[in-house]
C-alpha cells in the first residue's frame, strides 16, 4: 500500500491525473482486505492491486468512467461475490467488498505528500475525504486532508471539526477504513500506519543492496552513517530516510525504535560495530544483526562482556548475520540478511 501511495504522490506532483481505488470494507473470503489500493492511470496501466481478476476488471472499468466524468469524480462499488463470481475472481469462496474510486489531480498532491512524509518518518496518519452526492450514485470529492493523531482537523463547510476528528480517531484506533454517511454525501477515512523499519548502520557496499531488497520486501528503510560521502540520496535514492549522525557512537541518539523494527549493523569497522551493537541491545527491536565472521563476533562479544553487558542481551544478536545460503557478493549477502528479517517477521506475526 505504501508503494502505491508513493506512486500516487509522484504522479500528482508531476501534474498527472489518476484514479485511486481503495477497498474500504470486506468480509468473507476476498482476494484483498480493507485498505488495499490500486492506482489507475489514464492509459490503463496500474500500480498496486485490489485483488486481481473480476474485482480489478470492474475497478478499471469504473476508472475509465471517472476519467470521462471529469475532475474530482468518485463512486462507490459494492460487490456481492457468490460462488460463481468468486471462481472468476480466483477466490475459494464468496464475500463482500466495497471499493471507493476517486479521480485525483495535482490539487490533491499536498494531502498525499503529507501522507507519504508521515509514513517515511514512521508516523501514522489518516486520509479524510469529503464526498458530495448520493451514496449509491455519482459522487464528487469536495475536500481532502491528511491528519496525524491529535492534529487539529480542517474547517470544511458543512462538516463539524469534532466529527472529522472522531472519524480520524476511530479509523486510526481500529486500523480499518471507514465510509460514513454525512449530510449531503459521505466521509471517507483511510488510516495508514508505517511499515516496520529496518535501521541500517553503515552505508558501505553491503548497505546499498540491503536497503533496496528490504524496501522491496515491505520494510521502511533508514540508513545511518557519519560519512556524508556515503550516506546521501545519490547512493540511496529509494531509502525512506538517510541520516548522518555526528559520530557512529551516537548513531542511535534520538531514534524511535519499536518492537517490530530491525537493526542491521554493517559499519566500516569492529569498533563501530561494537559501539552500535551495545546501544542496539538496549532497544526493544525485534531483530538485531551484525555482519562479520565468527572470530570477529567472539571478539566483539568479549569486549561487551568486559563492559558489563549480560550474556542474555548479547544472545539477542544474530551474527554472522543473515540466513546461511552461501552468499558471497554484496547483493547475495543482502538477500540473506533480508531473508532473515522476513523469517523473524513471519515468526512474530504468526504468533499473534
Amino acid at each position: 500500500m505504501n508503494d502505491c501511495l508513493r506512486a500516487v504522490r509522484t504522479a500528482l506532483e508531476a501534474g498527472r491525473d489518476l484514479v485511486l481505488a481503495t477497498i474500504v470494507s470486506s468480509s468473507g473470503s476476498t482476494p484483498r482486505g480493507a485498505g488495499a489500493m490500486m492506482a489507475v492511470r489514464p492509459d490503463g496501466s496500474i500500480e498496486g492491486t485490489v485483488g486481481g481478476g473480476l474485482l480489478e476488471a470492474r475497478a478499471m472499468r469504473a476508472a475509465r468512467e471517472l476519467f470521462a466524468r471529469g475532475p474530482a469524480a468518485a463512486c462507490v462499488q459494492r460487490h456481492e461475490l457468490d460462488n460463481d463470481l468468486a471462481a472468476k475472481a480466483d477466490m475459494v469462496c464468496g464475500g463482500r467488498v466495497t471499493v471507493l474510486l476517486e479521480r485525483l489531480g495535482p490539487a490533491d498532491a499536498p494531502a498525499f505528500a503529507a501522507l507519504d512524509d508521515a509514513l517515511r518518518r514512521g508516523r501514522r496518519a489518516t486520509l479524510l475525504t469529503a464526498l458530495e452526492g448520493p451514496a449509491e450514485g455519482a459522487l464528487r470529492a469536495t475536500a481532502r486532508a491528511a491528519l496525524a493523531p491529535g492534529q487539529q482537523p480542517p474547517s470544511w463547510p458543512g462538516h463539524d471539526p469534532a466529527a472529522l476528528a472522531g472519524a480520524r480517531d476511530t479509523a486510526q484506533n481500529t486500523g480499518r477504513p471507514g465510509l460514513l454517511p454525512v449530510p449531503g454525501g459521505l466521509l471517507a477515512a483511510l488510516p495508514l500506519a508505517p511499515q516496520p523499519a529496518v535501521f541500517i548502520f553503515g552505508a558501505g557496499h553491503v548497505s546499498r543492496p540491503t536497503a533496496q531488497v528490504a524496501r522491496i520486501a515491505g520494510f521502511r528503510t533508514v540508513v545511518l552513517d557519519d560519512r556524508t560521502e556515503f550516506a546521501n540520496r545519490e547512493r540511496f535514492p529509494d531509502a525512506d530516510a538517510v541520516l548522518v549522525p555526528p559520530s557512529m557512537d551516537r548513531a542511535l541518539d534520538g531514534l524511535e525504535v519499536g518492537e517490530a523494527d530491525s537493526l542491521v549493523i554493517v559499519t566500516r569497522g569492529h569498533l563501530h560495530d561494537k559501539t552500535v551493537l551495545a546501544a542496539a541491545l538496549q532497544t526493544p527491536a525485534r531483530y538485531v544483526g551484525m555482519i562479520g565472521s565468527s572470530r570477529k563476533r567472539d571478539a566483539v562479544y568479549a569486549a561487551l562482556r568486559d563492559e558489563g553487558v549480560p550474556d542474555a542481551a548479547i544472545a539477542r544478536c544474530h551474527c554472522p548475520i543473515g540466513l546461511s545460503i552461501g552468499a558471497r557478493t554484496p547483493e547475495e549477502i543482502a538477500v540473506s540478511i533480508v531473508a532473515e528479517l522476513v523469517q523473524c517477521r513471519a515468526a512474530a506475526e504468526g504468533g499473534k
